[in-house]
């Protein structure tokens, strides 16, 4: 009789045949590789006591989702991260070295109960964050025309004139730049 110790979601995911082979083959690599982490010498991971800190990481993590190279992860607390970011260099030669036809590139991480995922690609995320940064310089521009208007009622010099013309062309540009871009994406 085996008396290896399964975990409760390995159990579920046997039972519901969840995924294809290839995803099994992940997650089974998956918990083969994070087993196979060993703590730093300043913890105590001798101890009979304690399990060690790669089977602890494996039974508190799951592969969720393949794409473009990034394997997502999921783990019940926000500390189990830390963790893996501590040891992401190992885990990813690791799966590179037992997976290589995958070209799993990097790793990213969320909190089980979280909607995050790899389904936006790269251009709907640096068009989100162009859009959000625009809102921001928007809303800075408000502020200071605020700003310069109490100023001006109150027989203040204006700020912009305070300020040196070299400086005041590279906001110019650094404006510039920003429409450019916005108006490029927006034209896609």
């Amino acid at each position: 009789m085996n008396n290896q110790i399964i975990s409760a979601a390995d159990i579920m995911m046997q039972v519901a045949n969840i995924g294809t082979s290839e995803a099994n083959e992940i997650c089974s690599v998956w918990k083969k590789v994070v087993s196979g982490v060993r703590s730093y010498k300043h913890e105590s991971e001798d101890s009979e006591k304690r399990i060690p800190i790669g089977e602890r990481l494996a039974g508190n993590t799951r592969v969720i989702d393949l794409r473009n190279g990034v394997l997502l992860v999921e783990t019940d607390h926000p500390g189990w991260i830390q963790y893996l970011r501590m040891y992401q260099k190992y885990i990813l030669t690791g799966l590179k070295m037992n997976l290589p036809d995958l070209k799993i590139n990097s790793l990213a991480f969320r909190v089980t109960g979280e909607k995050v995922s790899l389904s936006e690609t790269y251009e709907q995320q640096l068009a989100k964050s162009r859009k959000e940064q625009a809102e921001f310089l928007e809303k800075q521009e408000k502020a200071l025309s605020k700003i310069s208007a109490a100023a001006a009622s109150s027989g203040k010099k204006n700020i912009k004139s305070e300020l040196p013309p070299e400086l005041l062309q590279k906001f110019k540009n650094i404006k510039e730049s920003i429409s450019a871009a916005q108006n490029e994406e927006n034209n896609k």
